[in-house]
């Protein structure tokens, strides 16, 4: 009996294990079709399905739905190669309102710093998707010349653009030379006595003696180097034509036809000589500095000096004084005399004196002692 009753609770289990496994199974059916991930076809038709750098590599890997990407490259790189492309072939897509093809490659500039790339989705329904790229490229660190051009004269030794010190004998005829630096970087600028190069060069006058002319390179990133040429150009040499005494012709007295003295027909004529060189009225008698000392005694025929100053003098006063007091005198084009120091090692200073037509520069190089 007992076993009997036993065997009748065993079989109504097994069948209401039956029924619940039954039900279980249509409720999970259900709750599977509820649960189906989307389809990734199903994305909007006005977004991108590719954005690739040709050889340079995104800050990260593209998908559809991120919207801003960004690439460093050096210097070097001027220009990119960008690929887009849309899974909608209805799909338009311009790069900062220029309309480009999908999937085909399109070449892009590049500046020193930031360059922004605006991409614009629009599948013909009114809105649009817009991707951001921003491509920087690396400042320009070389701050190094490829080649010194003169119009008379030339360098020695001969140039290397490590070499920074060169000496130049100009001939006693040349009153200025045209003066054409070439950048190694095409980025970087240059300066010749304070003036920015250009293609055609800088003319520089040459004064009698010894001068130098300073061009001072300097890159993107604020990085500079000096060149300095040293001018020696002899004076012109002044020589004295001799008046030939003629002969008198035989139909010609040798004597007065009288006696009595006559200063206008004196036969004793001074002898003239040639024109002197003209001496220059844009000189200074004196120039002094609040800071520093002197590379050598200041003369007015010297063009350039080196004074060394200590590293934590930011400023310094100027005193120039002309020969001749109608002259105008400026110092880096103004009538200021105190000047800043650079941070750095070296800060050129000119003082140019003027009167009328006549102009002479001298240039003061400010060492840094470190």
């Amino acid at each position: 009996m007992k076993q009997s009753m036993q065997n009748k609770a065993l079989n109504v289990m097994l069948v209401i294990s039956m029924v619940w496994i039954g039900g279980g199974a249509y409720i999970s059916t259900a709750y599977a079709e509820t649960n189906t991930a989307p389809n990734e076809e199903n994305q909007p038709e006005n977004t991108l399905s590719k954005l690739e750098i040709e050889g340079i590599k995104l800050d990260q890997l593209f998908s559809t739905n991120l919207k801003e990407y960004s690439a460093t490259v050096k210097n070097e790189v001027q220009a990119i190669k960008l690929v887009v492309e849309s899974s909608n072939t209805n799909s338009s897509i311009t790069i900062n309102g220029q309309l480009v093809l999908s999937g085909v490659a399109s070449e892009y500039s590049l500046q020193t710093g930031e360059n922004k790339f605006l991409i614009s989705v629009n599948d013909g329904g009114g809105t649009s998707n817009i991707y951001t790229l921003t491509i920087t490229r690396a400042e320009n660190a070389n701050s190094l010349l490829q080649s010194i051009n003169l119009s008379k004269g030339q360098l020695s030794p001969k140039f290397s653009s490590e070499v920074t010190e060169y000496k130049v004998d100009v001939p006693k005829d040349v009153q200025a030379i045209t003066i054409k630096p070439q950048t190694v970087a095409a980025t970087s600028t240059v300066k010749v006595n304070e003036r920015t190069a250009t293609k055609d060069g800088v003319v520089v006058d040459i004064p009698v003696g010894k001068s130098d002319t300073i061009i001072v390179v300097s890159a993107d990133n604020g990085e500079k180097k000096t060149y300095t040429l040293h001018m020696t150009k002899s004076a012109a040499e002044v020589t004295t034509n001799p008046i030939n005494n003629p002969k008198p012709s035989p139909t010609q007295p040798t004597t007065q036809p009288n006696n009595r003295t006559d200063s206008s027909n004196s036969t004793s004529q001074p002898v003239s000589s040639s024109p002197e060189e003209k001496t220059s009225k844009a000189l200074l008698s004196s120039l002094s500095v609040s800071e520093g000392s002197w590379d050598s005694t200041f003369t007015n025929d010297e063009f350039t000096y080196h004074v060394k100053v200590s590293n934590d003098v930011d400023e310094v006063t100027i005193k120039p004084i002309a020969v001749y007091s109608s002259s105008e005198i400026l110092i880096e084009g103004s009538t200021s005399n105190t000047i800043k120091l650079e941070n750095d090692s070296k800060t050129i200073i000119s003082v140019v004196v003027s009167n009328d037509d006549d102009r002479k520069t001298y240039v003061l190089v400010f060492d840094k002692k470190s």
